[in-house]
C-alpha cells in the first residue's frame, strides 16, 4: 500500500485535527481557545487541510440500534470480475443507501459492507438483488451480524498519554426511540454534514433555527446522536488500517484482554458481532511492520487467552454514510 503522508503539517495542525476528531462540530473560536491559537488561524489551517484531503469530510455517528436498524457485514471475494466489472460492482453499492459502509480491502475477501436493516428479510432483498447483479463473480462471503460498534477518538494524533480517548458508541443493546418527521430529516442531513452550522441547517432542511436547536438537543439527550466526528484521509497522515478479529484460548479473562487493547492510542474501532470472532478491532498504524509488532506484544502479555487472529487491510474507502435510508 502506498501511503501518500503530507508534508508540513505540525503540531498546530495535529491539535486541530485531534480536536475535530473528538468534536466536529467544534466553533473555530472555542477550538482556538483550547489550543491556544487565534481564530482566524484556525479557520485558515482547517480550510487548508480540507484542501489539501487530510480532512475528507465531517459525520454524525448516530446509535442506529435506537432507529430500529441492524447492521449487517458481509465479505465478498471475487473472481473472473474484470476492471469494468468493478467498477460497475462499485458504482452500484457506492448508490445503495442501506449501504453505509463499503471497503476495498487486501486479505480472504475483497469487498468489506456494512449494510443497513431493520429485518433479516429487508436484508435478504438487498442480498438476494446484489447476487442477481453480480452474483456470478462470487468466489465465497461470509456475513456476520454486529451486537456492538464502539469508536474511539484518535489519541494518537498528538502522541501524548495524556491525551483523553473518548468513546463513542453507534451499536447498542437498546430500545427503537419514537422520532417524528423532523428528527429523520435534521438527522438524514447531518450524517454527512457534521460541521454545518445551525443557520446552513436550517436552510438547507428549510426548518426554523429554533426547532433545528430543539431537535438536536433531544437527539442529543436521548444519546440518538452520540458524536459528530470527522473524517480523514489516514494516508495522508502516514497511517495503515488494519481490521483485526482477534480468536482465544480461554474466556474467564477476555474483558482484561479487550480494556487492555482498546487502551491503545493506535486502536480507533471495537466491534462484537455473531457469526465472527471473540473479539474485533481496527487499528490505525505507521505500516505493517509496526502493526504486527502491536499485535505481538497482545500476545505476549495475554499467553494463555489469545489463540489466534485475522487481519485485513484496507486499500479504498469508497463510502461512509452512517445513516441508513430513513
Amino acid at each position: 500500500m502506498t501511503i501518500e503522508k503530507v508534508e508540513k503539517l505540525d503540531l498546530i495542525d495535529y491539535k486541530i485535527l485531534c480536536e475535530l476528531d473528538k468534536n466536529s462540530r467544534i466553533s473555530y473560536s472555542e477550538l482556538g481557545k483550547k489550543i491556544r491559537v487565534a481564530k482566524e488561524t484556525v479557520k485558515y489551517r482547517i480550510n487548508l487541510l480540507e484542501k489539501t484531503g487530510v480532512i475528507k469530510g465531517y459525520y454524525t455517528l448516530i446509535d442506529f440500534s435506537k432507529l430500529g436498524y441492524t447492521v449487517y457485514r458481509p465479505y465478498v471475494r471475487l473472481q473472473n470480475a474484470s476492471p469494468k466489472i468493478e467498477a460497475e460492482i462499485t458504482n452500484y453499492l457506492k448508490n445503495k443507501k442501506n449501504v453505509g459502509v463499503f471497503y476495498r480491502i487486501n486479505g480472504e475477501y475483497h469487498l468489506a459492507l456494512g449494510v443497513f436493516a431493520k429485518s433479516i428479510w429487508e436484508y435478504q432483498e438487498f442480498w438476494t438483488e446484489f447476487k442477481i447483479k453480480f452474483g456470478e463473480y462470487f468466489s465465497s462471503y461470509h456475513l456476520s451480524v454486529f451486537t456492538e460498534y464502539v469508536e474511539f477518538s484518535r489519541s494518537y494524533l498528538i502522541g501524548s498519554k495524556n491525551t483523553e480517548k473518548l468513546t463513542f458508541n453507534a451499536i447498542t443493546e437498546s430500545k427503537q426511540e419514537k422520532l417524528d418527521g423532523l428528527d429523520y430529516k435534521l438527522l438524514t442531513f447531518l450524517s454527512n454534514n457534521a460541521r454545518a452550522s445551525l443557520v446552513e441547517t436550517s436552510k438547507a432542511i428549510n426548518m426554523s433555527i429554533v426547532t433545528v436547536r430543539y431537535h438536536m438537543k433531544q437527539l442529543l439527550k436521548k444519546n440518538i446522536i452520540t458524536g459528530f466526528r470527522t473524517i480523514f484521509d489516514i494516508n495522508k497522515l502516514g497511517k495503515q488500517y488494519y481490521k483485526v478479529d482477534l480468536f482465544f484460548k480461554e474466556f474467564k479473562n477476555a474483558e482484561n484482554v479487550r480494556q487492555h487493547i482498546i487502551s491503545h492510542s493506535n486502536v480507533v474501532y471495537t466491534e462484537k458481532s455473531l457469526v465472527s470472532s471473540d473479539l474485533e478491532f481496527d487499528v490505525e498504524i505507521e505500516n505493517f511492520e509496526k502493526f504486527t509488532q502491536l499485535i505481538e506484544s497482545f500476545k505476549a502479555k495475554f499467553p494463555n487467552d489469545i489463540k489466534d487472529y485475522k487481519y485485513y487491510s484496507l486499500i479504498k474507502n469508497y463510502k461512509t454514510s452512517y445513516v441508513p435510508n430513513l
